[in-house]
């Protein structure tokens, strides 16, 4: 399966202040879960190629690993933004920067090394963990990796944690049971780096009552693995509008 755990890191809180600079968390539900692409993040280490190389450049010099900031340095493109975007679309930013002065700008990138090339699996389930994803991996893989469900665990509510494009999480809602039924014929939901997948308790009360009560479940959690959060909500039309916004921590 291609997993690999480590240990939880539920006693790592994150310091108050860091919680002040957020990105939001909004809800939606898996159905609208987009196609999975890969974006850059900070640490990773990129091999940029020029198509068209006037000579064999040595390897290290087509390295180059993203900053904390999100950026890199790039001879004659200066600081390129990587994290939130795909190789393909760093390609593109590097190569419209190069035809200034090169007559074969074009360029290749590709990750060459991902340290946090893992999902964290927490709340209701046997063993919280980090997973370390090095195949594909689906959203059951990852709990059954987890050790599976406690009895106490609501999995019709089953949390996935994605950033979006703009660098934004988003809280996608499953039944878990309905993943592993075979007659359902859906097709799975897999994982990418960065991903939360989170299991809340079972509880009582109206919609609006549940879902404020998993998402003061789920933040705690989300504290615990380096995300700050504050959370709200605003009943409009017996529909629940959630907000939650969250800071890396690293």
């Amino acid at each position: 399966m291609g997993l690999t755990a480590c240990s939880s890191p539920s006693q790592i809180p994150l310091p108050e202040e860091i919680a002040s600079d957020a990105m939001e968390l909004q809800v939606a539900d898996i159905k609208d879960l987009p196609e999975s692409e890969t974006h850059v993040m900070a640490g990773d280490v990129l091999q940029i190629v020029r198509d068209i190389a006037p000579k064999v450049e040595p390897e290290e010099n087509t390295r180059f690993q993203v900053r904390p900031d999100g950026g890199f340095s790039y001879l004659d493109a200066g600081t390129v933004v990587a994290v939130g975007r795909t190789p393909e679309q760093i390609a593109d930013d590097i190569s419209s920067r190069l035809a200034k002065i090169y007559r074969y700008p074009k360029v290749t990138v590709n990750i060459m090394s991902a340290p946090g090339n893992r999902v964290q699996v927490g709340g209701a389930v046997q063993n919280p963990v980090s997973i370390d994803i090095t195949t594909p991996t689906s959203l059951d893989q990852a709990i059954v990796g987890a050790g599976g469900l406690l009895s106490t665990a609501d999995a019709s509510h089953v949390a996935l944690l994605r950033l979006d494009a703009t660098n934004r999480y988003k809280a996608y809602f499953t039944d878990f049971g309905q993943l592993l039924e075979i007659q359902a014929q859906r097709r799975p939901v897999m994982l990418k780096r960065g991903d939360i997948v989170f299991v809340p308790k079972s509880a009582l009360g109206n919609a609006i009552e549940v879902v404020d009560l998993y998402m003061n479940q789920l933040l705690p959690f989300t504290k615990s693995i380096g995300l700050g959060a504050s959370y709200s909500w605003t009943p409009a039309n017996n529909n629940t509008t959630n907000a939650v916004n969250n800071s890396n921590g690293n």
